[in-house]
């Protein structure tokens, strides 16, 4: 008996040290144009789950990607540190060049150019969304538009 009530006294403080251990970390949903307001339940560095956030969006819910849909966050193919500057691969197959943001976009604009004109504007689609990154990506789309590819 007294081994027993140990054993669930044991369990009762690793489950409460476990939830003091946890951080609730609030997000956007990366899914649809939306922008659903969620916590993201972390413990050791993972995500564990997902919660709905009061958000004016969601109104403190979520679709089942919002709950269920984050778990490709957890590879750890992505868990690399992220891009500081702008990096070109100038062959096929080759090694990525950390560049300036000026030949960055020089190079960007050339190749670019360059596939319109060897297989027209067909060959070059434009997409956007709500969760754009603002102006920037308007004022990129309304160049790329001048292009008259019919995939906009």
């Amino acid at each position: 008996m007294r081994i027993a009530r140990l054993r669930l006294q044991f369990a009762l403080f690793q489950h409460l040290t476990g939830l003091l251990l946890m951080k609730k970390i609030t997000s956007v949903c990366p899914y649809c144009g939306a922008g659903c307001k969620l916590k993201l339940v972390v413990e050791n560095n993972k995500i564990i789950r997902a919660e709905a956030a009061e958000g004016v969006t969601n109104q403190n819910q979520l679709c089942l990607k919002g709950y269920y849909g984050w778990d490709f966050l957890n590879d750890t193919r992505l868990l690399t540190p992220r891009l500081t500057r702008p990096m070109i691969r100038y062959e096929k197959g080759g090694k990525f060049t950390p560049v300036s943001w000026d030949e960055a976009i020089r190079y960007t604009a050339k190749r670019l150019s360059e596939i319109k004109n060897t297989y027209g504007p067909r060959a070059i689609m434009t997409t956007g969304s709500s969760r754009g990154t603002g102006n920037e990506t308007n004022y990129v789309m309304q160049k790329i538009r001048t292009w008259r590819s019919p995939y906009q």
